[in-house]
């Protein structure tokens, strides 16, 4: 192999400041200086550090610094070979294969600081880091130089550490493939993780570990970590909490380190776990370096962001200090590194170190495999492309060679023996996938709080398979040496046979002998004493057998037996071995002296988890085409994640749409369960349920079949009222309603109901449950017992419904937030009564107001159209009478409703065409007085006029909103008179009549003050700034649009900040505060992208298009004004349409872009020619139009 060093010298300011030499043959002075200003410096630190954050914008400025990377290596390489026999030597070694080469850097802080890894030899037009192996090194020799111990194993530790939990980065994206690479290993390789990923943890592990094999026992440490440099007072806020912590917790703050003394500059940090979620503990530099070079550690791997990153000329660099420290080789970060990015390289570099490849073959692997594949997982979910190769670095002071002694005959039968003894689990039909959060957690509880945990969750969580993994996982990962399960679906193990299976895998044959001759106290006192001494793992799953039904569940145990197993499990209290317990049940027999309160209730999947177990499913069974449709998606989340219900109903897809699977499972049709003739629990839904149903007395599970309607929770409070509306029920009269309470703590007892994780006096519906009973009624129940359920069903959501949506209307900000919360949780019990109630002709009330509530606040308007339509088709069939009266006021509103929708989706034509048909079907509604009548022809009125205002017809919107003024003055509803002033303000000023908007506006808000309806009043705030914008009045325009925005996030209304940020964007952006402007134009975008409003977005997208243009960023200007021109084209709005093309031909004009047209011409969907003629028909204008124009606030 030949080595090019690189190495830096002391020289005057103007001369040589290092030299060039190959291997050996002589030095080349070369003079070598950053290739980059700091202008051009800050703009790669903002693509590897700020882009992904919000990558909807700035690509063009993305796209400049990617291609820099290329600039800057050539300037380095340039000035590396500026001596042409330097060049010419180099030029003989590269003939040869350039993986063949070394590049050596030696030199200072500042010197390392350089990204030699960009290098680039413009004659081969390649980087040289993705062949040749390049590495750091110091020219001092380090206090002590890591050497390890000979062994038959490759061994390595794992230290991962998500102090943010549930908000942090997946516990087991590193640690998962990495361990799975074992299979594929052609070394022989031992992997230990730290659990928990404490500090602590992590001293305390090295020590035990140089107690049993010597100093030098593991040749590779991970750090999993987060990574970051900081300054004294940002570590010292750090710092503090965790001295706050450690006084009420006992938790000793910086355990093993001393007082960090105040510091100049920056310095690096890893983030282990602190005393409790979310409160990291940074452990700086050279403490880290200081432990591992006690423990003699040869290679440390680092995924953590900025943990190679020199700023400065004072060592800041996590991976310069570790090779100081006397590790051989360390790999660093430069800058933060993408998850995905950092699973990407690790597998590839851990793949070539277990096929016995060189570390510095794997590392270059690792970045040409980065290299080869720039996708990234960025924020909000988008895939970008990242150029991020070049972050990997590498520092090396000395050889490195992984090569296991040759095992000798022992050994080696030692190792295959541990081999085979390992706990071994089928993997599930589709893999195991997700829970890395349940598995933190699991973690967490047994270490931190008791060693004996029970795990709880309803039938088809996914218990099962759970704990079968977590034994296969820890004792793999070096948490636990013996696996001892024991499931009671299988049969009923008797404390004897527990004691007598662990004792044949845990003594000699020798000691075996003894403990059977043994008494059954002698025996568990020594099984006892062995697990109490050593960290093995047992598990006992299925418990709620344990105390079932005898007739019901087969493995049950009489009472003896069960106070020997207690007594056995409080033996096991506080030792070393890890107890998981696995059942439906609570199991409040068994926790005192044993598990305590020490419980984890399991719940189903996480969201991105079950996508991808449905997605694994669609693929192996059929399906692919509902991919992305809401039936689909509403089918799945139906589902609750849960794993069996999953597996057992999405193969349906095969052979059936989404809408007719959500039928059978509202139906409780069979045909969905096809292994339901099976008493199989792990492969039908029907007899999962059937398992835990069967426990409860028969009046029970009648009474249970109540609950049928309810999907997803059951809001305890309102039992009560449901009880009356049963009773109210003649076919229901026979039963003993009063007990049902009692039936439903049974069947959370029996895991078919569990306490809602977040939402207190919820409780949780096993999702297939509902599926259950609705089959139970439709196969066994009397008739008309389904009938009398669904109508108190309805009954229920009537008055609850009401309530919900007069908490959605409030005027006070905590009210309408409470209201929200409660529909979020009952959306599907609101739809189902809503179906229940057109499906027997019963009234609407309280049931669909909170459902359009709800639409509007989350911007579901598709949705509100859908199920709008539906329950207007089926309100039109109620008897004629009846739609004289209160259903036909539902008919009139449904219809309301949903052409509101129409018109915010631009189906002007459709809307208007249902509120004309609203006038007659007024005069219909005889059951209502006249006044009443009068103010819903107002509505309709002033809905017209906002259909005409949005096709710019003023005159059309002026008539409309003056014939429902005259409504209601005629009638003196002086609330809703404001609404209307509003409206007739946006006329005005659209027609810039500001003296007449103002009027307009302000009579709407004295009228909103009057009644004290302070949400109403920030819309009119807001138009209020827009009309001060209009008029030039800078602060008087902000001064608005800040009291419009105090009260939107006072009521927590994220959609409507939108458009107000929106709008202190225009006016910053007109003030020329360039950078304000773009901040507050990207967070409407984001308001916008969270609620879908794909519509509202294009005018930001214009905004930002013109603000780059300001500042003379023409190419990124032209981007943003082509993504605008894609909405507005896609939405027809040709009005805005001919203003972006306006815009984009005065910017052509400018930046003489040849290439427009043919742009243009890809978005709009016609030929080069035809957009070429659209740009010159948009005659350029001094000045650029504002895109969509101002964002009202209706």
């Amino acid at each position: 192999m030949t080595t090019i060093l690189i190495r830096e010298i002391a020289t005057a300011a103007d001369g040589p400041n290092a030299t060039l030499s190959i291997d050996g043959q002589g030095e080349y002075p070369v003079t070598v200086r950053d290739p980059f200003d700091p202008e051009e410096e800050r703009l790669l630190e903002w693509y590897f550090e700020q882009w992904l954050h919000f990558p909807f914008t700035n690509s063009v400025r993305a796209a400049t610094a990617a291609r820099s990377i290329q600039t800057y290596g050539t300037r380095l390489f340039d000035q590396l070979f500026a001596d042409r026999s330097a060049f010419a030597h180099y030029s003989q070694v590269r003939q040869t294969n350039l993986g063949e080469i070394r590049m050596e850097i030696a030199g200072s802080p500042a010197f390392h600081a350089l990204h030699w890894e960009a290098l680039y030899d413009p004659t081969l037009q390649k980087h040289l880091a993705l062949e040749a192996t390049m590495v750091r090194r110091t020219s001092a020799p380090p206090a002590l130089r890591a050497e390890a111990r000979p062994g038959p194993t490759i061994n390595l530790l794992l230290v991962t550490a998500r102090p943010g939990g549930a908000h942090d980065v997946g516990y087991r994206t590193i640690a998962r493939p990495l361990v799975e690479l074992l299979r594929q290993s052609k070394l022989p390789v031992q992997v230990d993780l730290v659990r928990p990923g404490s500090y602590q943890a992590l001293v305390n592990h090295l020590n035990d570990t140089r107690d049993r094999h010597g100093p030098g026992y593991y040749h590779i440490i991970h750090f999993d970590l987060h990574g970051g440099l900081l300054r004294y007072d940002e570590f010292d806020r750090f710092d503090q909490a965790a001295r706050h912590l450690s006084a009420h917790t006992f938790i000793g703050s910086r355990y093993g380190r001393g007082t960090l003394e105040p510091y100049e500059g920056q310095k690096a940090f890893l983030f282990f776990e602190g005393a409790t979620e979310g409160k990291p503990d940074p452990a700086e530099a050279s403490e880290v370096a200081a432990l591992l070079q006690t423990h003699q550690i040869l290679i440390v791997i680092l995924n953590a962001c900025q943990s190679g990153k020199q700023v400065g000329a004072s060592e800041t660099s996590l991976g310069a200090r570790l090779m100081q420290a006397g590790v051989r080789l360390v790999l660093a970060m430069s800058y933060s590194v993408t998850v995905s990015a950092a699973e990407r390289a690790m597998q590839t570099l851990y793949s070539q170190l277990f096929a016995a490849a060189d570390v510095a073959h794997a590392v270059r692997r690792a970045r040409s495999e980065l290299h080869a594949d720039k996708r990234r997982r960025a924020y909000y979910r988008q895939i970008i492309e990242l150029d991020d190769w070049l972050l990997p670095v590498v520092y090396q002071n000395a050889p490195v060679r992984l090569h296991p002694t040759p095992m000798g005959s022992e050994e080696q039968a030692a190792f295959y023996e541990r081999q085979a003894q390992r706990y071994v689990v089928a993997a599930p039909t589709y893999g195991f996938i997700g829970r890395d959060l349940d598995i933190l957690a699991i973690e967490r509880r047994l270490l931190g709080t008791k060693n004996l945990l029970l795990v709880r969750g309803m039938g088809g969580a996914g218990k099962t398979t759970l704990l079968r993994h977590l034994g296969a996982w820890w004792q793999t990962t070096g948490l636990v040496d013996q696996v001892f399960a024991f499931a009671y679906d299988q049969r009923a193990w008797t404390h004897q046979q527990i004691l007598d299976a662990i004792a044949q895998k845990l003594l000699t044959s020798k000691e075996y002998t003894d403990f059977q001759a043994r008494s059954p106290a002698a025996q568990q006192a020594l099984i006892a004493a062995r697990l109490r001494a050593t960290r093995h793992l047992l598990i006992l799953d299925n418990l709620e057998s344990i105390t079932g039904v005898e007739l019901a569940i087969r493995h049950t145990l009489p009472e003896t037996e069960r106070a020997a197993l207690h007594s056995l499990l409080g033996a096991l209290a506080d030792g070393q071995t890890l107890v998981l317990l696995g059942s439906r049940a609570a199991e409040a027999w068994l926790s005192p002296g044993t598990f305590g309160n020490n419980r984890y209730e399991l719940p189903g999947l996480d969201a991105e988890a079950a996508s991808d177990l449905a997605e694994a499913i669609i693929k192996r069974q059929g399906g692919a085409q509902y991919r992305g449709t809401e039936e689909l998606t509403r089918l799945i989340g139906l589902l609750g994640g849960f794993p069996l219900a999953l597996e057992v109903v999405l193969p349906n897809l095969a052979h059936q749409r989404p809408a007719e699977i959500l039928e059978a499972l509202q139906a409780g049709d069979a045909v969905i369960d096809p292994n339901a003739d099976t008493q199989d629990k792990t492969r039908s839904i029907l007899r999962c349920i059937d398992y835990s149903f069967s426990n409860l007395d028969p009046e029970a599970q009648t009474l249970l079949t109540c609950l049928a309607p309810f999907v997803g929770v059951i809001f305890t409070n309102t039992l009560g009222s449901y009880i009356a509306k049963l009773k109210q029920q003649p076919a229901l009269a026979g039963l003993p309603l009063d007990r049902l309470p009692e039936v439903v703590q049974a069947a959370v007892a029996w895991g078919l109901l569990a306490p809602h994780p977040q939402a207190g006096g919820f409780l949780s519906i096993q999702p297939t449950l509902p599926y259950f009973l609705r089959h139970r009624l439709a196969e066994a129940a009397p008739h008309g017992l389904s009938e009398a359920i669904a109508r108190a069903f309805v009954a229920l959501y009537q008055q609850f419904g009401a309530e919900m949506n007069r908490l959605l209307t409030a005027k006070e900000a905590q009210q309408r937030q409470l209201g929200a919360a409660f529909a979020g949780l009952e959306y599907e019990n609101l739809l189902a009564a809503l179906e229940a109630a057109l499906t027997h002709q019963l009234s609407l009330t309280g049931i669909y107001v909170a459902l359009d509530e709800f639409w509007d606040i989350t911007q579901e308007h598709q949705r509100g159209i859908i199920v709008g339509e539906r329950a207007r088709q089926a309100l039109a069939r109620y008897p004629v009478e009846r739609l004289q009266d209160r259903d036909g006021f539902f008919l009139m509103r449904v219809g309301g409703d949903i052409a509101r929708r129409r018109q915010n989706a631009r189906e002007y034509d459709r809307a208007a065409e249902i509120y004309t048909s609203q006038l007659p079907l007024v005069d219909q509604l005889l059951g209502y007085p006249e006044k009443q009548r009068g103010l819903w022809k107002a509505v309709t009125y002033h809905e017209l006029g906002r259909v005409a205002q949005a096709q710019r017809q003023w005159a059309q919107a002026e008539r409309s909103y003056q014939q429902a003024l005259a409504l209601k003055i005629e009638f003196n509803d002086r609330y809703s008179q404001a609404s209307t002033y509003g409206q007739m303000g946006i006329v005005a000023q659209e027609q810039r009549q500001w003296a007449q908007a103002e009027r307009s506006y302000q009579q709407a808000l004295a009228l909103f003050v009057e009644f004290n309806d302070r949400y109403s009043q920030a819309s009119t705030y807001h138009n209020l700034g827009r009309v001060a914008q209009e008029q030039r009045q800078w602060a008087q325009a902000e001064g608005y649009y800040q009291q419009a925005l105090a009260i939107y996030v006072e009521f927590n209304d994220r959609y409507e900040q939108a458009g107000t940020y929106h709008q202190l964007g225009r006016v910053a952006e007109e003030q020329r505060q360039w950078a304000q402007a773009e901040g507050f134009y990207q967070q409407a975008l984001a308001l916008k992208i969270e609620f879908n409003d794909r519509y509202e977005q294009a005018s930001t997208y214009g905004q930002l298009g013109l603000l780059a243009e300001a500042q003379g960023q023409l190419a990124q200007a032209q981007q943003h004004l082509l993504q605008a021109l894609a909405i507005f084209a896609e939405y027809s709005d040709q009005h805005s349409l001919g203003i972006t093309l306006q815009n984009l031909a005065r910017l052509r004009a400018a930046s003489g872009d040849a290439t427009l047209a043919a742009a243009v011409a890809q978005v709009l969907g016609v030929s080069v020619a035809e957009a070429e003629q659209q740009l010159q028909a948009a005659a350029p204008k001094d000045a650029p139009e504002q895109q969509g124009g101002a964002e009202p606030n209706a």
